[in-house]
C-alpha cells in the first residue's frame, strides 16, 4: 500500500468515525430534551401539588377558596388579602406552565389540560369581581 492509499484510507475512517459521533450526538441531544421535559413537567406537578396540599392541610383554606372563585366581594378584608396571595400562586404556576410549554418543555396534550384547569378558574365570578381585579392606581 502506497502512502496515498493510506492517506484515503485514513480519511475514509476518520469520516465514518465523524459520522458516528454526530449520530451519537443527536441520540445524546434527543435524550437529553426529553430528560428535561420529563423534570419540567415533574416540577410543574409537584408545585401545584404542594398549593393543594396546603389548602387540603390548613382548615378552612379550601372552602375560603371556592367561595372567593365564586364571590370574592363577599370576603371579609383579611379573607381578601390571603386569598388573593393563594390566587397569585396559583396564576404564578399557570404562568410558569405557559412559559415552559412555549419553551418546549410541555408537550400540547400536557398544556392542554393545565390550560382548561387555568380557564376554568379564571372564568369563575370571583376572578371577575370588581374588587379583584380593579387597578390599583
Amino acid at each position: 500500500m502506497t502512502i496515498d492509499e493510506l492517506g484515503s484510507l485514513g480519511e475514509f475512517i476518520g469520516s465514518i468515525i465523524v459520522l458516528i459521533s454526530l449520530v451519537y450526538l443527536a441520540l445524546e441531544i434527543r435524550s437529553n430534551t426529553e430528560t428535561a421535559r420529563t423534570s419540567t413537567y415533574q416540577s410543574e406537578v409537584s408545585e401545584f401539588g404542594a398549593l393543594n396540599r396546603s389548602m387540603a392541610s390548613t382548615p378552612g383554606l379550601s372552602r375560603l377558596f371556592a367561595s372567593a372563585l365564586e364571590d370574592f366581594d363577599s370576603l371579609y378584608s383579611e379573607d381578601k388579602a390571603r386569598i388573593s396571595q393563594l390566587f397569585f400562586v396559583c396564576f404564578h404556576n399557570f404562568e410558569n406552565m405557559y412559559y415552559q410549554y412555549k419553551k418546549g418543555y410541555l408537550e400540547d396534550e400536557v398544556w392542554t389540560g393545565w390550560k382548561r384547569l387555568m380557564l376554568s378558574y379564571h372564568a369563575r365570578p370571583g376572578n371577575r369581581s370588581d374588587t379583584y381585579c380593579s387597578d390599583p392606581a
